[in-house]
């Protein structure tokens, strides 16, 4: 967790001075008046008190909890860079090694709730990588892709690498094809599933703008492999490492 402010240091000292001034009050009562009377008195004054300094309580509990809130926000905004920043090497790497013209690195996310509560998945393009002279893809091409739209792909990712090079990929994924030659120009497509502890967190597309070009598929699944490059694992591991910080 980030560090906490001086500020907010301070408001917490003053409260636990306060908590022993009573405490300490309390005792000198209890030993003059007994229990019962000082339960009396205490219902009474927080009922005083809370009348008088209603909004001033109210006021900086609220700002103590935005402050918080907003540290915790900022501190989850320097993992997501420091993922990036680690990120991107590999993906350079992983391009490299198979030819492809971009990688492009997909992550799942649930943001939107069905009227009865069960929430919808989306996986949006987070990172990629380009050879020379092959331009990016737009950061919102792919944003808040419903997985319903490539459920058949994304079921049959939890088992194998599925790859565009095949006679009958638009019709065991239907909308994936479309998805994916209309919005980034890329003839072939080679996806593959980035597995998670419970559930799958995202997905890598090696792409290529050539349709005459061969796609090696040993090599893709060579150097995902442990005896290769082993980047499925370091992926996983990477982003489970800044989650856990």
């Amino acid at each position: 967790m980030g560090k906490i402010s001086i500020y907010t240091i301070h408001k917490m000292e003053q409260f636990l001075n306060k908590l022993k001034e009573i405490a300490d009050f309390f005792i000198r009562i209890d030993t003059k008046i007994g229990f019962k009377k000082i339960v009396k008195y205490v219902i009474l004054i927080l009922i005083v008190v809370g009348i008088v300094n209603f909004k001033s309580i109210v006021r900086e509990t609220i700002e103590i909890v935005e402050e918080i809130t907003e540290q915790e926000h900022a501190r989850r905004m320097q993992q997501r860079d420091e993922l990036l920043r680690d990120l991107q090497p590999m993906l350079n790497e992983m391009r490299a090694q198979v030819g492809a013209d971009r990688v492009l690195y997909f992550e799942y996310h649930n943001s939107k709730e069905n009227l009865v509560g069960i929430p919808f998945k989306y996986v949006d393009l987070v990172q990629q990588s380009t050879s020379y002279m092959v331009s990016p893809v737009p950061e919102k091409t792919y944003k808040d892709i419903n997985t319903g739209t490539i459920v058949n792909l994304y079921e049959a990712l939890k088992q194998d690498i599925v790859s565009s090079d095949d006679s009958m990929f638009c019709y065991k994924y239907p909308g994936t094809y479309e998805l994916f030659n209309g919005n980034d120009e890329s003839e072939k497509q080679v996806f593959v599933n980035i597995p998670g502890i419970d559930q799958p967190l995202g997905i890598i597309v090696f792409e290529w703008i050539d349709p005459q070009y061969k796609v090696d598929l040993g090599q893709i699944e060579y150097i995902l492999s442990p005896r290769g490059g082993n980047y499925l694992s370091r992926i996983n591991g990477l982003v489970i490492s800044k989650t856990r910080k």
